[in-house]
């Protein structure tokens, strides 16, 4: 390769290596309202995000090819697990504070607790323990009424109830959820979040700090 083709190669490097932050950002932008959607349930349609997410996912391999290609054996697989970190804790940002925002929203508007009848118990399988014993698996259904609508669904309990029990559900909504949401998880996701966002900064700095010894960005 003569001077003028490595100093071509060189500026189309440096060019790659500006346009690999690019990418990972629309990788992120692309990908985050689907996780967010997705961790809260919200209907919808994902196509046109996925697909936009898919071609980031191909730019970003296609920019940052030539950039980390050149790079040591060592280095090139480091490069690439930083550079794939990136996006993922990222995502995983998002994901957490979604779940953050969930558990504020279900700790403003607390569950209702209403009464239920259970009924109908039966077994719905078998399980064998550590002793090669077997063991029924239970389920029961639980009726409940609101605003004179009323709601049936099936749950796996540990041991059969009488025909008619009286007990309590919580419910999100009209829906029946497994107890009361824990105020424990405000605390747990939202630092979970704050972890990931620091972990995203950090790896994007030093890879950033990577990229300008190596003389790809100034």
């Amino acid at each position: 390769m003569t001077a003028e083709d490595r100093e071509r190669w060189a500026a189309a490097q440096r060019r790659c290596a500006v346009l690999t932050p690019v990418a990972v950002a629309a990788l992120v932008a692309a990908a985050g309202p689907v996780v967010w959607w997705e961790s809260q349930d919200t209907p919808g349609d994902r196509t046109v995000w996925l697909v936009a997410a898919g071609a980031a996912l191909v730019a970003l391999l296609a920019v940052a090819r030539p950039v980390i290609n050149d790079l040591s054996d060592r280095d090139w697989a480091a490069a690439w697990v930083g550079l794939l970190a990136v996006p993922v804790f990222a995502l995983g940002t998002v994901f957490a504070a979604a779940q953050t925002a969930h558990a504020v929203d279900a700790a403003r508007n607390e569950s209702r607790r209403v009464s239920a009848t259970v009924t109908g118990c039966r077994v719905t399988g078998r399980s064998v323990d550590e002793q090669n014993i077997g063991h029924d698996l239970w389920g029961c259904t639980y009726r409940w009424f609101v605003e004179d609508r009323e709601f049936r669904e099936e749950r796996p309990v540990r041991k059969p109830y009488p025909e008619g029990h009286e007990t309590s559900v919580w419910l999100d909504g009209s829906r029946m959820i497994t107890g009361r949401p824990s105020r424990i998880a405000i605390p747990f996701w939202g630092a979970a979040a704050l972890a990931a966002f620091v972990c995203t900064v950090m790896l994007a700095m030093i890879t950033r700090w990577k990229a300008r010894v190596a003389g790809l960005v100034r």
